[in-house]
């Protein structure tokens, strides 16, 4: 009882030393069965983004099975695993700064690995933006005439807007409501948020441990968004400033 309390077995012990190689070990197959599933991925997900079409709903089902595989699964595994090295160190009389020691490894693989995911899941995501994206501008006529309903003069239309806008006829003073084409309306969701994420990546992974940075990525993100959707300036800026503005929105990185 007293070794428990007062020092125990120190890290010099063979003991302890072979049960710190095999909880090495153990990491190391949890770290390449994590890779495995990954590299598997690839191959058969290029073939999915490749015949995409206009949304990436098929995407977001497999990344949250690969996420469930990769990441859920094989933390269990970790912490189940780490259950019975504790046991083991604890019965062996290993200090409890010794076992902590060795539990933190377990942390920092699992936030490795759930980083690594993250990077992943970016990538994939933006590989299918742009899919879809060169699937629309090959399906837009962005020569189609679109004329006055009253007097069928043509109108100064934007092809690529994401809200319904009313313009004024210039000849006739008629007012006409443009409605974009649906395909173009999801390339906000299925595109460019995506895209604005892979921009503004960078600076997130950084937020993690600089909070300083954490401006900079709504900066970046939502300047991407409004650079490509002026149409909705207005609500991406106070989106963006609620965000920098509110310690609510730390709690994400």
């Amino acid at each position: 009882m007293l070794s428990k309390l007062f020092g125990g077995k120190g890290a010099d012990s063979s003991e302890f030393q072979k049960l710190v190689e095999r909880w090495d070990s153990f990491l190391s197959k949890i770290q390449t069965r994590f890779h495995e599933v990954i590299q598997q991925s690839e191959e058969p997900l290029n073939g999915v983004i490749e015949n995409l079409q206009y949304d990436n709903v098929i995407i977001h089902n497999i990344k949250n099975g690969l996420h469930d595989q990769a990441v859920t699964q094989l933390s269990g595994k970790t912490d189940e695993g780490w259950e019975k090295m504790k046991l083991e160190m604890s019965k062996l009389g290993v200090s409890w700064d010794l076992i902590t020691q060795q539990h933190k490894k377990a942390d920092e693989m699992k936030y490795q690995l759930a980083e690594e995911f993250q990077k992943f899941e970016v990538r994939i995501y933006a590989d299918a933006a742009r899919k879809i994206l060169d699937n629309v501008k090959k399906h837009i006529d962005m020569n189609k005439l679109h004329s006055c309903t009253q007097c069928a003069a043509e109108l100064p239309i934007r092809i690529y807007s994401f809200m319904a806008v009313n313009i004024k006829c210039e000849s006739c003073g008629s007012v006409n409501t443009y409605q974009p084409d649906d395909r173009i309306r999801a390339l906000e969701y299925y595109v460019l948020n995506h895209l604005a994420e892979e921009h503004a990546f960078p600076a997130k992974l950084k937020a993690k441990t600089d909070k300083n940075a954490q401006k900079e990525y709504y900066q970046l993100y939502y300047g991407y968004l409004i650079d490509n959707i002026p149409d909705k300036k207005e609500y991406y800026e106070r989106d963006m400033n609620e965000r920098i503005n509110n310690p609510m929105f730390s709690v994400g990185f």
